[in-house]
Order: C-alpha cells, then sequence, then structure tokens
C-alpha cells in the first residue's frame, strides 16, 4: 500500500502517471503485495484528485500478469515488457528473480523506468540494479528472528503464530537510497502520516488475496 503510493506520487511528479506490476505464480504470496501496491495507487489518485493508472493487476476481478513461475528467463522478460509497453515509468515485479528479468527489459527499453523491489532491501541485496529500486517493500524477517532469540533467551519465548506489522516493524519500506533527494516533495513525511493511520486503524488496508 505505502509502495503503491509512493510509486503514483514518482510518477505524478514524473507527468507519466502510469505504474504496473506483474508477479511469478499467483499466488496469495504474489497477490497481497499486488493487491495493496493497486490500493496505494488509488490512495494517491484518491488525495491528490490525481489519475495515475495501474496496469498488470486488477484487484477486484484478480487478474493480471503472471510469468507462471519464479525465473529469470525469457518469459518473465517479455511479461515485464508486456506491462512497459503500456508506458509506466515504476514497476513492481513479484516473484524473487524475476526482478531481473524486469531490469533488462527496462534498458532494453533505454528508458529511465524505475522498479519497487520486494522481501528485502533490494538495493543493498543487489547492487547490480541499484541504481534502478525506487524503493524496497520488506519482510523484516531478521527483526522476527531477533525477537524469537531474544524472547527466548530471556526464557519467554511466545509459540504464538508472528504477524509482521507496521506497529510491530515487521514489514515497512526501506531507504530510497539515491532517489532521496529525487523525491516529490513532502512524500516521506506523507508516507510516514499513512503509516501512522493505518497503525491506529484509521486505515484499514485489505487485500482479497488474504486468507479469510
Amino acid at each position: 500500500y505505502l509502495g503503491g503510493y509512493a510509486a503514483a506520487a514518482w510518477s505524478h511528479a514524473s507527468g507519466v502517471n502510469k505504474v504496473g506490476t506483474f508477479g511469478g505464480m499467483q499466488i496469495p504470496p504474489v497477490t497481497i503485495f499486488m493487491d495493496g501496491f493497486v490500493e496505494g495507487v488509488k490512495k494517491y489518485d484518491a488525495d491528490k484528485g490525481a489519475n495515475v493508472q495501474s496496469f498488470g493487476w486488477d484487484a477486484a476481478s484478480q487478474k493480471g500478469s503472471f510469468t507462471g513461475d519464479f525465473k529469470a528467463n525469457d518469459t518473465a522478460k517479455q511479461t515485464a515488457q508486456g506491462i512497459l509497453d503500456q508506458g509506466v515509468d515504476v514497476i513492481l515485479p513479484v516473484g524473487g528473480p524475476i526482478y531481473l528479468s524486469a531490469s533488462a527489459a527496462i534498458k532494453d527499453s533505454g528508458k529511465n523506468t524505475v522498479m519497487l523491489g520486494v522481501d528485502s532491501d533490494l538495493a543493498v541485496a543487489d547492487p547490480s540494479v541499484a541504481d534502478q529500486i525506487l524503493v524496497s517493500i520488506m519482510k523484516r524477517i531478521d527483526d522476527a528472528v531477533y525477537t524469537t532469540v531474544t524472547e527466548t533467551a530471556k526464557g519467554s519465548f511466545d509459540a504464538t503464530p508472528y504477524v509482521g506489522t507496521l506497529e510491530n516493524n515487521g514489514v515497512g519500506l526501506s531507504s530510497f537510497h539515491d532517489f532521496e533527494s529525487k523525491l516529490p516533495k513532502g512524500l516521506t513525511d506523507e508516507l510516514k502520516a499513512l503509516q501512522e493511520k493505518i497503525v491506529k486503524g484509521e486505515i484499514k488496508v485489505d487485500s482479497p488475496s488474504s486468507p479469510k
């Protein structure tokens, strides 16, 4: 959701007003990212009176663009190219190594399209694509492991399943790194305010893909 908002802000500032996403396999761990992304774009449009379009995924119908697996191959590159052909200047590839195919497609296009990373801070995890990563949507597994280990050491381990949230720092956006100075004015403050509203329950972010 926050990543989608940031992507929309970037695209709106550039005057393109088009963003897109595609995934590996159509399974909840993938489509939940895509749901949040397009909902965040809608939030930006509503807040700013903008008209940033999303390509590659329709959360309502749960239909969109997928490669069929998580391999960085010609199929993934062609899928990425199909999204890029819509004229987007921000793309979110969801599915492990398929970001490499998106990166290659962007380079072939000769355009300044940027990507959003998933799971880890991709600009740090893979410096070869750092100049293309606007921001990453992270699952902070390191925080979960740290919490588990420290609680166990204190003798207070809780077997209740861990759920990463914005409130417990289990999920969140990475730094914008080299793009920080190029962001639309006020965007980081807007993202912090949105995060606070989500944590307080003032904004409900519900993914149609989430298991009920």
